[in-house]
């Protein structure tokens, strides 16, 4: 497996962006409210953003080592919604099971990750955590059950070593651990003139027990491992967090959309005016307006409150209280800037709502000839247009052909949407439901399964009469 870097990526106040990063598919992101904080790849290797290493996990059993990246017995999986992975290593007497994901404790002030190793084999192991660099760390020591790397993090297991490993560079280093060459005491610092250095704790593990370790970005505080949330408790946490979100339950992704992995991960990703419309647009208002109020001011995050306002109608977040500064905002706006029709108008409700009738009215004197931006919130799922909304915009996929499939809670320009298609043999039953923000009925149409098919009902149910699938010839 080749090595992942982060390349020129720089984390900004610990968030970046996870679309930024070309790597491996089989990559993993971990991270909290804070942002990301570091990749996990399918060994079960682990990269912080905020230092330049890496941190593996070895097993040894009786004269055996396996390194994880070299053996062919993995499994990796990301468990539930939330940025928790799961590796397992089949050793010859069992499996070695690895939990990894992040958490902020009680006592740490800034968020961490955890690994939690289990031996579900029948014989005890060791476990060799591992800390190599990319290509540059320049100071690392052993203080108490912590690796010390540059002075600035450290990775801590729950527990004494029984062996200690510090060398220059990771030549031979399979080799003294796979050999029983490390240190039963404690080695003295090592700094590296190379910008290499390497370090190793190895613990015991005894049949059906496990172990955690820590790699936390500070080192002002020590960490101690057994006080960090669980992951019941993380995956609990972003489940609640995702409570208000659009439900989806769709066949796979071939007309795009969001499920709950994919708003976890742009909840931990950075803040972007394109990302906070499509938290807005799936339903996490409120995440949305924390975003939009903590950036600078300018067109773009103008346009994403615009459109936070045209999809919830939530007056309370542009008041002189609310989370959303709109004048600063509105301010942003260069005399040759234009918002659009739809946004333009949109901005002049809002201004109406929270009593700024004089600024409503002075944007008459914006150019709004522009077009709106292009942004599809929902993918090929749902399209709106100045007539109301459009399900399923593009053609049905052969694959989603008499698979039933619904989406609830879609945040609309027209208001909330949600809809279901239920089949009977080769008809497809369409069921529609949309709350309009206003008396104004949208117009609903299904072009991707039936042309003819329009309504500007704000409920009801249909049966369709669908085009035939397309065969990957693309004939029917």
């Amino acid at each position: 497996m080749e090595s992942v870097t982060i390349g020129s990526v720089e984390p900004s106040a610990n968030r970046i962006s996870i679309m930024a990063i070309k790597v491996e598919p089989s990559l993993g992101f971990l991270g909290t409210d804070s942002g990301v904080l570091a990749t996990v790849t399918e060994s079960g290797s682990i990269s912080p953003i905020f230092g330049n290493y890496q941190v593996e996990w070895w097993v040894g059993e009786e004269e055996h080592w396996y390194r994880p990246e070299s053996e062919t017995t993995l499994a990796h999986r990301r468990v539930g919604s939330a940025p928790v992975f799961e590796t397992s290593l089949t050793i010859s007497s069992g499996r070695i099971v690895a939990k990894t994901w992040a958490a902020i404790g009680r006592e740490a002030q800034k968020p961490s990750v955890i690994t939690e190793l289990s031996n579900e084999s029948s014989a005890p192991v060791a476990i060799a955590i591992v800390v190599t660099p990319f290509n540059d760390i320049k100071r690392l020591r052993v203080e108490k059950n912590s690796l010390i790397v540059d002075e600035r993090s450290q990775v801590t297991v729950d527990r004494p070593p029984g062996y200690y490993l510090l060398q220059e560079g990771s030549e031979n280093l399979e080799s003294l651990i796979f050999d029983g060459k490390a240190d039963k005491e404690i080695p003295p610092p090592l700094k590296s003139r190379k910008k290499s250095a390497t370090g190793a704790l190895i613990v015991p593990l005894t049949h059906k027990s496990g172990l955690r370790f820590v790699i936390a970005p500070t080192i002002e505080k020590k960490i101690d491992p057994g006080s960090l949330p669980d992951f019941s408790r993380v995956e609990t946490g972003w489940g609640q967090r995702l409570k208000t979100s659009t439900t989806t339950s769709l066949p796979n992704k071939d007309l795009g959309g969001l499920g709950p992995r994919d708003l976890v991960d742009l909840l931990i990703s950075s803040p972007t005016p394109q990302g906070a419309i499509r938290l807005a647009a799936w339903g996490l208002a409120d995440d949305a307006s924390e975003r939009i109020a903590s950036a600078d001011p300018n067109l773009q995050w103008l346009s994403a409150a615009i459109e936070l306002w045209i999809r919830h109608r939530r007056v309370e977040d542009f008041l002189p209280s609310g989370a959303v500064k709109i004048e600063p905002l509105v301010r942003s706006l260069g005399k040759k800037d234009a918002l659009g029709q739809v946004l333009t108008s949109g901005l002049t409700s809002l201004l109406r709502a929270i009593g700024e009738d004089r600024a409503a009215r002075d944007l008459n004197y914006l150019d709004s000839d522009f077009p709106d931006p292009l942004l599809s919130p929902f993918d090929d799922l749902v399209s709106e247009t100045n007539e109301g909304v459009q399900l399923l915009s593009k053609s049905l996929p052969q694959s989603w052909y008499g698979k039933d499939f619904e989406l609830h809670g879609m945040a609309t320009r027209w208001g909330r949407l949600g809809f279901a298609v239920r089949w009977h043999g080769e008809n497809a039953a369409l069921l529609w439901e949309i709350e309009p923000h206003d008396d104004l009925a949208p117009l609903i149409t299904i072009p991707g399964l039936q042309k003819e098919f329009s309504t500007l009902k704000t409920e009801g149910e249909t049966l369709l009469i669908p085009f035939p699938p397309k065969d990957n010839n693309g004939t029917t």
